[in-house]
């Protein structure tokens, strides 16, 4: 398998112990530009691996090779991607850069672009580098196969065992709805008899090789033969001579679920009638921006908008001086928005100047944010807090946020459960996050890890009772826990929703869940609607943070700098990358190669006091503990910068809410300078309140594994007839797909 999840302290001792690492002296030469065997750079696919036996790089073809014939497979990963640099019109980066800096920048080129580098260490792990064969002469046909038990016979979803050579049929598996391949299990039946776990699936063997499809029963996992290719022609299968036929396991699975899920979300195969005039205006994708345009026609439903950026378009663009109207935030708004909803670019009778491609406002928008500025598929639940932090950022004081009739107040009831008593905060939020418990989940009949969840369901698991494990009472000093419960302080406008269809696993990989919503098209929230300190309830004692003292290195910073010290790295250097990675040992090996040419990362390293504002990302799952108790994924991660654990980041919330600072919008990060808490920005913030009632009119979208990949479309209640947005392509929809949206977006009705 190839490369190896690991424990990075005992597999660099077990390297040094047996000789396959060396220790990189001072003047010690990487070869990292080129592959030491072909033409490949660290632009290619999977870039490089510097081996640390000799600092030589390889491929990653000529790294296996390279490992499996000295016994050296421990290696660095080197991969670098080229990242194009938008500039200002005055000489300066968008990233506030001046363009004559010296970086690695292409020369006089049009559009210009530079390269972010990363670094991971990685083992190639052998395990069936040495497969035991049996000698007993088989060579099969390359084609004609059969499964070979008695009464089978199949043709199809075949797999030949590495061990013998035998052939037998897969397991079926689901490929459409209620459709299944053909396969009755006997592969899997024989490694249950035999105990040889390496299989490979015939259909899939050709000369690409990473192609191939292999599939470890011990392991329960496809896998990485380095020597696959000497396997299979141990039985006569030569892959050069050899064509794919088949689909490999994981492309079916992907195309099953992304094509169904591609095909319901853009209503494909259907003939949809093209839909003009004010209001149906497509947008140019201009490069993975699919996100922001299915934002942009889902703000356009929203009165608020309407009012501030189409009828008042003139009037900003007027008052805004000309020489700054193309980096100016509510001139470039208010002319997409007045654009869309003009009908000047939405014709049937001028095909050829319809759409609109809003490039200068993408850019404008973002500014330097490290992901919104880039070219990259980004989550559309995360654009739309951006972007409205920059709206409410960009709306003076005379004039009226339009994100206010989206915007809404939470009230938040912690309860020390040793002592019964309660302290209530009062918190803005701008999406009501809608998770999906397993306890909720229906199988759906004929599907394969396809689930149902009742919407009303969800909404009653976001208001639920939420346990705080291992809170400490500040009054007895019992550890018995707490509860946070959330209720409604304020109904807005509009009401947005988050379904919560992606999650980590214990690795801290994301997935999506296959799930569909059973939407409710008209809700009615009174049931959740809060009212604050009840009588009878005694309040926890206000806790006045105290001034810190100098702070010691934790724990794990120290332990983690251990383990890059054992590598040959000075201390005070591994300690500044332990902790600039919050403790992770990935992250932390990443930071210290990228920073290992800084003339001060030796120097005595002295925990920082405050804010650790530059500390790296925090372990995702603890963050969507927090986000589960109804605090942003923003309070969350600013927590988890101060303390360690789950209960700790809820009760450092609940005491220091009022210190937060603003998240930025330019940068998506709480910035040094002296900025309004979120307490002190929420005062000076009024919130729509009226009826419980809402009504569906939009959704958004997402096909994909990630929310950061694939694509987004949307489909928007106009004119009592449901309209697909899909970037350029505007159509009545036949059968909007309610049940598979990832943001909904509901109007009050009285």
């Amino acid at each position: 398998m190839f490369p190896g999840v690991m424990d990075v302290e005992s597999v660099v001792r077990t390297a040094v112990e047996s000789g396959v690492f060396t220790k990189p002296s001072a003047d010690q030469k990487v070869f990292k530009d080129q592959c030491a065997y072909c033409f490949k750079d660290p632009h290619t696919k999977d870039g490089l691996y510097i081996n640390l036996k000799n600092y030589h790089a390889f491929c990653r073809e000529h790294a296996e090779i390279y490992a499996n014939n000295t016994g050296n497979n421990l290696y660095v990963q080197f991969e670098s991607t080229k990242v194009f640099v938008e500039e200002k019109v005055d000489g300066e980066r968008a990233d506030g850069e001046p363009t004559n800096k010296m970086t690695k920048l292409t020369i006089d080129a049009d559009p210009k672009f530079e390269f972010e580098d990363k670094y991971c260490v990685i083992k190639l792990i052998t395990k069936h580098s040495n497969l035991v064969q049996h000698d007993n002469d088989k060579r099969l046909a390359l084609s004609g196969w059969h499964c070979e038990v008695e009464n089978c016979g199949l043709d199809e979803n075949l797999w030949i065992n590495l061990t013998d050579g035998a052939i037998r049929c897969g397991r079926s598996q689901y490929v459409a709805d209620g459709q299944k391949t053909n396969g009755n299990g006997h592969m899997q039946d024989y490694y249950a008899a035999t105990g040889y776990p390496l299989v490979v699936k015939l259909g899939t063997i050709s000369s690409n090789l990473e192609s191939i499809d292999v599939y470890s029963y011990d392991e329960d996992d496809a896998v990485i033969d380095p020597n696959l290719e000497k396997h299979l022609k141990h039985f006569g299968l030569d892959p050069s001579k050899l064509e794919k036929t088949a689909k490999s396991t994981l492309e079916m699975e992907l195309d099953m679920n992304e094509k169904w899920e591609w095909a319901r979300c853009t209503e494909d195969g259907a003939v949809l009638e093209p839909v003009y005039g004010p209001g149906y205006t497509g947008l140019i994708n201009t490069g993975s921006s699919c996100y922001m345009n299915s934002v942009l026609q889902a703000l356009i439903q929203v009165d608020s908008f309407r009012t501030r950026y189409s009828e008042k378009a003139l009037d900003i663009l007027l008052n805004c001086p000309i020489e700054t109207i193309h980096n100016d935030f509510n001139a470039q708004f208010a002319k997409v928005i007045r654009a869309m909803l003009s009908g000047d670019y939405s014709s049937e009778t001028d095909l050829e100047h319809n759409n609109i491609k809003p490039l200068q406002f993408k850019r404008v928008a973002a500014g330097n944010h490290a992901e919104f500025s880039t070219a990259k598929q980004q989550d559309v639940e995360e654009y739309i807090r951006f972007l409205f932090e920059k709206i409410s950022q960009n709306s003076k004081d005379e004039v009226i946020d339009p994100t206010g009739s989206l915007r809404f107040q939470t009230w938040n009831r912690f309860e020390d459960i040793a002592t019964q008593k309660v302290r209530y905060t009062e918190q803005e939020e701008l999406i009501l996050r809608l998770p999906i418990p397993e306890a909720l989940l229906k199988p759906i009949p004929d599907t394969e890890n396809r689930f149902t969840v009742d919407m009303s369901a969800a909404i009653q698991a976001a208001f639920d009772v939420q346990f705080v494990e291992g809170y400490k009472s500040p009054i007895t000093g019992e550890q018995k826990g707490a509860t946070n419960t959330i209720t409604m302080k304020t109904f807005p406008d509009y009401l947005l929703f988050q379904v919560s269809k992606f999650t980590y696993n214990n690795l801290g990989v994301q997935k999506k869940l296959d799930v569909e919503v059973e939407v409710s098209d008209e809700l009615d929230l009174v049931a959740y609607r809060g009212h604050g300190k009840l009588e009878g309830e005694e309040l926890l004692p206000v806790e006045t943070p105290s001034e810190p003292a100098a702070p010691e290195i934790p724990a794990n910073v120290r332990a983690v700098a251990g383990e890059l010290m054992v590598m040959g790295f000075e201390e005070n250097s591994c300690l500044r990358a332990a902790f600039f990675s919050n403790g992770n040992a990935e992250v932390a090996t990443n930071w210290l190669m990228e920073h290992m040419d800084e003339p001060n990362i030796n120097d005595v390293f002295v925990m920082p006091t405050g804010t650790p504002s530059a500390r790296g990302e925090v372990d995702p799952n603890l963050v969507a503990s927090i986000i589960d108790m109804g605090f942003t994924p923003y309070q969350a991660r600013y927590a988890l910068k101060q303390v360690p654990t789950v209960s700790e980041a809820v009760d450092w919330l609940f005491t220091n809410m009022e210190t937060i600072p603003v998240e930025t919008a330019a940068t998506g990060s709480s910035s040094d300078a002296p900025q309004p808490s979120i307490s002190e920005a929420a005062n000076r913030k009024s919130y729509k309140d009226g009826s419980e009632k809402y009504k569906l009119i939009g959704m958004i979208s997402h096909m994909g594994s990630r929310p950061d990949s694939g694509h987004y479309v949307a489909h928007m209640l106009k004119d009592g007839k449901w309209v697909l947005f899909n970037d350029e392509k505007v159509a009545l929809s036949q059968d909007p797909p309610k049940k598979l949206a990832y943001i909904y977006l509901y109007k009050r009705v009285e």
